[in-house]
């Protein structure tokens, strides 16, 4: 019973194969252009069977008409019953059959083979309608040697006998011919023919359909043994056809999604990572505050702590929805005319008592009018994470500068924004990373949290650039170490 039902589902299974459909369209093209091929030959065949009958048939008429064209029987009073019969120059061979006939259907005389009145009558019938030269195919009972009697195909050719414009009768000379039998054996051998090479067809379509879909059933394989947790199996085809360049393009989608995975991967750690430190203080505090009896000073020590790790964590979570709602697209960017030096001054008094409590000067350069097409929030926003980035990184007593312009590059206008700082610089191998989530420079560069500044989140630089990417612009930073940092956005320039 298993071994009907694995068959069972294999038939299913290869019935409804690409394979065995691709063979099946090419075994059914194949098909026609063999039977129209047939046909033209078996026609051809036919036409110049019968054209070469019908040439040996008149070949052995000239010679017996030569008699009644001659003024021998022209100017003579001999009937058909009188005329001389074929001599030893008869073009006469074995198995033919020579007749003259009255016009009333007798005979009057017979040479070779005897024909039965039944055909001579309707070969006489045939002649009087259509007195021209035809052809005409019988089968007639022959007598064997051995006294049976056989049917036999003949061809035959019935001609008027004149004397002047007087018809005397007819003469019929038949011969015999396999012209059915040759074509039967044609039609028999092209059908044969056909057959065979349609099963070749079917089983060698089946091995190139195989061949040629083997890299789907490997693709097929690879997709099915590919797991979440195992991302780094590769096709690694080598060609240069079609499912080649598509096993290509698998590897290239499984690299994408081992990227994202690893990226997920790392964002949960990080995020857990962060997150877990303000936790670990807040409960170390609670626990602390709630081991014994505590001073009101103490009390508010640890609840001034607790505000602080849960303002941190807060902010986080905002920056990781705000992340989520990014790479989700649900961030829907509204769109208007702005100058950017104005969004660019906003964002400077936003973030003016922050630079205060970190003692940190905050400056403008210079802001010429720059029109932009933004959404205004996420436009100051991104200004004030790179504000508050060079605050936290510069130092106290330290000048961060936030100046504009405008360029002309790859043919186009752009308005540029530049956040610079005179701090302590970043390590040059540091520079390719900042944009990445939970990234952060050594500790050392982080200003301690007790001026006031919070610390952060490893967030603000990542959501800066994504802003500027969505808006069809970039950031880009230089830095040099011991002179400072500019973070510099360009954004295309409205005309």
């Amino acid at each position: 019973m298993r071994f009907f039902k694995k068959t069972g589902n294999w038939s299913f299974s290869f019935l409804h194969s690409i394979r065995f459909r691709l063979t099946l369209w090419f075994v059914f093209i194949l098909a026609i252009v063999l039977s129209v091929f047939s046909l033209f030959i078996y026609y051809s065949q036919s036409r110049d069977l019968q054209a070469d009958s019908i040439a040996r048939m008149q070949q052995k008429l000239t010679r017996l008409q030569a008699y009644f064209h001659s003024p021998d029987w022209q100017n003579s009073n001999l009937g058909i019953s009188n005329i001389p019969g074929p001599d030893s120059q008869s073009p006469l061979q074995l198995g033919d059959a020579l007749a003259l006939v009255d016009t009333s259907g007798q005979v009057a005389q017979n040479w070779g083979q005897s024909l039965d009145n039944g055909a001579i009558e309707a070969l006489v019938e045939a002649a009087g309608r259509q007195p021209g030269l035809e052809v005409y195919e019988q089968t007639i009972p022959i007598q064997s040697s051995g006294g049976r009697s056989i049917n036999t195909d003949y061809l035959f050719i019935a001609v008027p006998v004149l004397r002047g414009d007087t018809l005397l009768g007819f003469l019929i000379i038949g011969s015999p011919t396999d012209l059915t039998s040759e074509l039967d054996r044609l039609k028999l051998s092209l059908i044969l023919g056909n057959l065979v090479m349609l099963l070749i067809a079917f089983g060698g379509g089946l091995w190139l359909a195989d061949r040629a879909i083997r890299p789907v059933k490997t693709i097929t394989r690879a997709a099915r043994d590919i797991s979440e947790s195992d991302l780094s199996r590769r096709l690694n085809l080598r060609g240069r056809d079609e499912l080649v360049e598509l096993a290509g393009t698998f590897d290239g989608m499984l690299a994408r999604l081992q990227a994202a995975f690893d990226r997920q991967r790392q964002f949960v750690a990080d995020a857990s990572h962060e997150l877990r430190t303000p936790l670990t203080i807040t409960n170390l505090e609670l626990d602390h505050a709630l081991s014994a009896q505590r001073s009101p000073a103490e009390y508010q020590r640890a609840l001034q702590v607790i505000n602080v790790e849960n303002e941190r964590m807060r902010r986080m979570v905002n920056d990781l929805m705000t992340l989520a709602r990014m790479d989700s697209g649900q961030a829907i960017l509204q769109l208007e005319d702005l100058d950017l030096s104005d969004v660019a001054l906003e964002a400077v008094e936003r973030m003016a008592a922050l630079a205060e409590r970190s003692e940190v000067i905050l400056e403008t350069g210079e802001l010429p009018e720059l029109a932009v097409k933004a959404d205004r929030q996420y436009l100051i926003q991104m200004i004030s994470n790179l504000i508050e980035n060079a605050i936290k990184y510069s130092g106290s007593g330290r000048t961060v500068r936030v100046a504009t312009s405008s360029s002309h590059a790859d043919q186009e206008e752009w308005a540029l924004l530049r956040v610079s700082d005179n701090g302590p610089g970043i390590p040059p191998e540091h520079l390719p990373h900042l944009f990445d989530r939970f990234y952060r420079v050594d500790n050392a560069r982080t200003q301690s949290t007790d001026s006031g500044a919070p610390s952060g989140s490893g967030l603000g630089l990542s959501i800066a650039a994504w802003i500027a990417k969505a808006h069809g612009g970039e950031i880009r930073v230089d830095s040099t170490i011991g002179k400072g940092t500019t973070f510099e956005v360009a954004l295309p320039l409205q005309k």
